[in-house]
């Protein structure tokens, strides 16, 4: 029979309603709120069909399965056995993925984490480990005078009090941490949400820098190595810059160190891993660069309609100084400048920290200042979230458009994890393939004996989820 056939129905609000419904098509039911939607569709049809099937069954079966009521209609033909799909929020975070929400993204956080081959973000290369002997010869090479703190990493992104672990450091002779980026004596009551994840280093110790304490500093070196199991950092005070040294991971190429990878670092629901521009989202409303840049006119002419304008003492020191190091001139046309140069003035330094010679034109003082330079699209959008205009609001979001975020890329992870790589492929690579391309690169992926001693069961329940 090719038609479902309903004589009478009277469930609910349905008043002796007659329907004929053809199979095998999709059917969608409409209308007001107490209509009748689903007193028809779960109701009725859902509830006869579970009712013929369970009558179908086994006097035996039937006794554990219970009987269903019939529902109050005349005649009902062509019904089968149904199913009821119900539909369900899982979740109202704006991240969330199909990948996610089975699970089968898990599988890629610990994979990645386990067998992945790290590469470094900004050269290219394969991270290599790194012995305790080259870290300390790097020691030497820093300048003398400089004041400097050398902390190892207690806690990344844990909840917890650690009432216990700041006790533990007072009797074993430490007298600061720093938590959150605040340092704090151990002296003093701290007191921490423990609901709330946090950041919390050793100070192992603080120095000058100088010919005499060159034993002093390989010595706390190798006990922060030794407490931060393998990293450890050195913070600059005055310039508030730190430096991570890592046995774990060194790329040779930008002279850079990594901490080692775990699964945490692949989420980008976790604030550990989530890439700091979008906040995991790996789209987000970016300035159109069409709608803000007038090509013909110069930085020094406000070429850029939401820059802060040249004509300000800090704003044109600022430009002056990344003219200078990066080799452009700021009064270049915007359509002639390099396209390095638009980067660094639209996104930002690579360095987290630059120095700038500072000169006021009326006053003729000269300072100098360290400054985090991330853009004048970063500094737009520091401005509008601050913002309490709405007209201004209005008139920024009018030169916005949803785009993929430029710094993750869509990744939606932080730049070290996003360059991992497993066969070549990238987490993202295989988070964007379709699910038989996936399934395919699986069962063709070639591991070594030591990868598949350490991968073979998480690989086999990955392909039975994607397979499910």
């Amino acid at each position: 029979m090719d038609e479902i056939i309903l004589k009478g129905v009277k469930v609910h609000n349905l008043k002796n309603v007659d329907l004929t419904l053809k199979k095998n098509q999709l059917i969608v039911f409409t209308g007001v709120s107490g209509s009748g939607k689903s007193s028809l569709a779960f109701d009725t049809i859902y509830t006869e069909g579970q009712r013929r099937y369970i009558e179908s069954l086994s006097h035996h079966a039937r006794r554990y399965l219970g009987d269903l009521p019939k529902p109050d209609l005349k005649k009902a033909e062509g019904i089968t056995p149904t199913i009821a799909i119900e539909q369900k929020l899982q979740g109202k975070s704006p991240r969330s993925t199909v990948g996610t929400l089975t699970g089968i993204y898990d599988f890629f956080r610990i994979l990645f984490a386990k067998i992945g081959v790290p590469y470094c973000p900004i050269s290219g290369e394969i991270v290599q480990k790194q012995s305790k002997d080259k870290i300390l010869q790097k020691l030497e090479k820093l300048p003398f005078k400089k004041r400097i703190y050398i902390l190892a990493p207690l806690a990344r992104q844990k909840k917890g009090e650690f009432k216990e672990d700041f006790a533990d450091l007072l009797k074993k002779g430490y007298t600061r941490v720093r938590i959150n980026q605040e340092f704090i004596d151990l002296t003093e009551p701290i007191y921490l949400d423990k609901k709330k994840a946090h950041d919390i280093d050793i100070v192992i110790d603080r120095l000058v820098l100088s010919e005499q304490d060159q034993s002093r500093l390989k010595e706390s070196a190798h006990q922060a190595l030794e407490i931060g199991k393998g990293s450890f950092s050195i913070y600059d005070p005055d310039s508030d810059e730190q430096t991570l040294f890592s046995e774990h991971a060194y790329s040779p190429k930008s002279n850079l160190f990594y901490e080692p990878l775990n699964p945490q670092d692949f989420s980008f629901n976790h604030p550990k891993g989530m890439c700091e521009m979008c906040h995991g989202i790996g789209t987000m409303y970016e300035f159109d660069l069409e709608k803000i840049m007038d090509l013909d006119l110069s930085i020094s002419e406000d070429c850029c309609l939401i820059s802060s304008s040249y004509d300000t003492v800090r704003y044109k020191n600022i430009y002056d100084n990344l003219a200078r190091i990066y080799g452009f001139s700021v009064k270049t046309p915007w359509k002639k400048l390099s396209k390095e140069a638009q980067n660094v003035f639209l996104y930002g330094t690579k360095k987290k920290w630059t120095e700038m010679r500072f000169r006021h034109p009326h006053k003729n003082t000269r300072w100098m200042e360290y400054v985090q330079w991330k853009g004048v699209l970063f500094e737009a959008h520091k401005r509008l979230i601050k913002a309490t205009s709405n007209l201004y609001q209005t008139k920024m979001h009018a030169l916005m458009t949803l785009d993929i975020c430029p710094s993750c890329k869509g990744s939606r992870i932080k730049p070290y994890p996003s360059a991992c790589k497993l066969a070549k492929k990238t987490l993202h690579d295989l988070t964007s393939l379709a699910l038989d391309e996936l399934l395919d690169f699986f069962q063709t992926l070639q591991l070594s004996t030591e990868e598949k001693k350490i991968a073979e069961e998480l690989l086999k329940k990955f392909k039975k989820g994607l397979l499910f």
